[in-house]
Parts: structure tokens; sequence; C-alpha cells
């Protein structure tokens, strides 16, 4: 066993001894020794550096002290519970220079060592190009161009050009589009409002007082109303018809409520149409 050692474990065997007025154990723990709420105060007044203090050492001490403690029954019970918090106190406080505290502050230590890391890589790879292009052979160094005419240049020469291409040039802006095959839609064939006039006028004489405007529709068998858009777009065109003969006082519109059915009524003895 080495003198170093022998005088720690005297130390440690001698700990429980070194409880004095301040209650708490003596420690020794490389860059400071002394009581360990003395340690304490001067870690929250940050007056000794707590970086120095070896986590492990504490613990191990710490355990030392408590269990001979235990074993020789000097120590009461609320007192170890006091070192116990003590010994936590400096366990956190030390743990705190692992990391940053703030999560906040973490993350700003993140970004930067990230963009830190990106300014690395990228000046590794402007390394690495420029000693690639540096290897490349060089123009009038390692390789020669080839040898060219002397052209004198003419001050107002017109270049010349090629008459052949610049004729396909012309006929392919002179050539028209086909304006024949312009898109035109075909629009449906619907019941027309002259349809429905004459309708109307052929069958209120016949239907009776109160006839529903839907009598007046055409056929189903009509060609113009097998769709349902056609069929709607006859509805529409019917009532306006019965409009045009209510305003020439031909015909009167009747309903019993709100959305109810819509019925017409001859105002007259006949029916002219022009």
């Amino acid at each position: 066993m080495t003198p170093k050692a022998d005088s720690d474990e005297a130390f440690l065997d001698a700990a429980t001894a070194a409880v004095g007025n301040s209650g708490a154990p003596a420690l020794r723990l490389g860059a400071y020794e002394g009581p360990l709420d003395l340690l304490l105060e001067l870690a929250r007044a940050q007056r000794v550096d707590l970086a120095q203090i070896s986590v492990a050492t504490l613990a191990e001490q710490f355990e030392a002290v408590v269990t001979a403690a235990i074993d020789q029954r000097r120590v009461p019970l609320p007192r170890l519970a006091d070192w116990l918090i003590m010994a936590a106190w400096l366990t956190l406080l030390r743990s705190r220079l692992l990391l940053p505290a703030a999560a906040a502050e973490s993350a700003e230590a993140e970004r930067e060592a990230q963009g830190l890391r990106r300014k690395l890589a990228d000046r590794e790879w402007a390394s690495r190009l420029a000693d690639w292009l540096e290897r490349r052979p060089q123009l009038g160094r390692q390789v020669f161009a080839r040898g060219e005419a002397d052209q004198t240049a003419t001050v107002g020469a017109v270049p010349l050009a090629d008459t052949a291409e610049l004729l396909r040039a012309c006929s392919r802006l002179l050539v028209l589009p086909h304006w024949d095959r312009v898109y035109r839609p075909r629009p449906p064939t619907l019941w027309r409002a002259p349809d429905a006039l004459e309708r109307i006028c052929q069958l209120l004489p016949t239907v009776g007082e109160g006839a529903d405007l839907t009598s007046f529709l055409p056929p189903p068998s009509e060609a113009r109303v097998q769709s349902p858009l056609q069929r709607r777009a006859a509805l529409a065109t019917t009532l306006m018809a019965g409009l045009e003969l209510s305003w020439d006082g031909i015909v009167a519109f009747a309903r019993d409520k709100a959305f109810g059915e819509i019925r017409l009524r001859l105002n007259g003895e006949a029916v002219v149409l022009e």
C-alpha cells in the first residue's frame, strides 16, 4: 500500500472524530479539505471550484463516513439526514457544470455546435476542392492550346450568314395557324320559350281551372326532355312562358302555401297566341 493510500485510510478512520461544532463530517476531496457544510456554503457562494472535485470521490468518502457513523451509533438519525441533504446539494451543483441547466441555453449551445460543425465541414470540402483544382492540368503550364490563325477584325464589316437558313427561318414565321381546327362546343337541345307558350295556350282551355304548372311540360317521349338538365330547363321555360302570359292578362297564377304547387287559370274565354 502506498503512503498516499495509508494517509487517505487514516483520514477516513478519523472522519467521525472530525465531526466538531458544525456537526458535519470532514472530507478530503483533493481541491478541498474540511467539513461538508462549509464546502456546501462555499459552493453556493461560488468561492470554490467545483470542477476540481470528483463526484465519485465525494460519494466514496461520504459513504465511508456515514457507514462508520451508523456502526458506532454516535450520530443521531436527523443529523445523518442533514448530511445526506448536503451531499445531494453538492452533487446537484457539481452536475450542473456538466451540461447547461436551462433548455434554451442547451438548445442555443447545440445550434452553435452544429453551425461550427457545418463551417468546419464546408472548410474541409473547400480545401479538398482547392487541392483537386491545384492537381488539374493548367492551361499554359501543363497543357497548351492549339494555334489559331490571326483574324484581322474589320471595323463595320457585316458578318456572313447562311442564306438558306435565313429563308427557312422566314418561312417558319410566315406559316399561318389552322383556324379551322378551333373547338366549338355543341349546345344542348332544350325546350324553347315559343314552344312552351304554344303548349300552354293549347292545353289551358282543356285542363280546367287551377292546372298545375307541371301539367304543361312536354311529354316524356319528347327528345328535348330526356336528361335531368333538359327537364329542369323545360320547367324554367314553362314558368317564363306562364309569366309572359300573366303580364298580358291571359292567365293568372295561384298558390295555396309558400313553396307549394304553382297553378295556372285562364282569365278569359279563349287564349289568343300572337
